[in-house]
């Protein structure tokens, strides 16, 4: 009797080693599609980007679907719908947030230098938002590189003299140092990842797992 107890949970804790390595790799995977489709929008294209972050949910439905792990956890199969809707748009804004912080990352390598604000130009969306976005110069008349200042609160107008943060191989658009220094971004993609880290874990849990076998 002692064998087969001291066998049954051998058995056990290998079985529980073996779902957390499965859901390490998920994991895993999850983390490198969603840096490498910011990888994507920040050095090559966004609209590429976008077109590639379209794999994040097949990926994880072939995932969910195709390995046995999360296919022998009831609770989360009948939840199986919910939780990929919630991991693919979790995926999408810690893609956004990630981006954002990566080329703030990029910025803070950058360097400030005095602008003088030349054009504001003025965007309406179909739902009446507004968008504003600034084209800038330096006091010599050369463009900043990396496109149009476009602040989250601040507003200008043409012929301000401002400091900025830019990119001295455009890559990235300028920002305002105080928006370029944030750390709001990455703590936001740290969160939604660890949301999607957190589904990821529960798929891979068995009931009796609550009962310590």
């Amino acid at each position: 009797m002692a064998v087969l107890t001291t066998g049954y949970v051998v058995q056990g804790s290998a079985d529980r080693y073996r779902r957390l390595r499965h859901a390490l790799a998920v994991i895993g995977l999850s983390t490198g599609l969603i840096l490498g489709v910011i990888a994507v929008d920040v050095y090559l294209d966004r609209r590429l980007a976008v077109v590639l972050g379209l794999l994040y949910p097949a990926a994880l439905i072939a995932v969910f679907t195709l390995r046995g792990e999360a296919v022998r956890n009831p609770a989360f199969q009948k939840a199986l719908t919910g939780c990929l809707a919630i991991m693919t748009l979790t995926g999408l804004f810690a893609y956004l947030l990630g981006a954002n912080a990566w080329r703030g990352l990029i910025l803070r390598s950058g360097s400030e230098v005095t602008a003088v604000v030349r054009a504001e130009r003025i965007e309406k969306s179909n739902r009446g938002a507004v968008s504003r976005s600034y084209a800038l110069t330096t006091p010599d008349g050369v463009p900043v590189p990396g496109g149009d200042l476009r602040p989250d609160t601040a507003r200008f107008q043409p012929g301000y003299v401002i400091t900025v943060r830019m990119d001295p191989s455009g890559r990235v658009a300028p920002e305002l140092p105080g928006e370029a220094d944030s750390p709001a971004p990455f703590l936001g993609f740290l969160a939604l990842n660890a949301v999607l880290d957190g589904i990821i874990l529960w798929s891979v849990r068995r009931p009796t797992d609550r009962r310590g076998t």
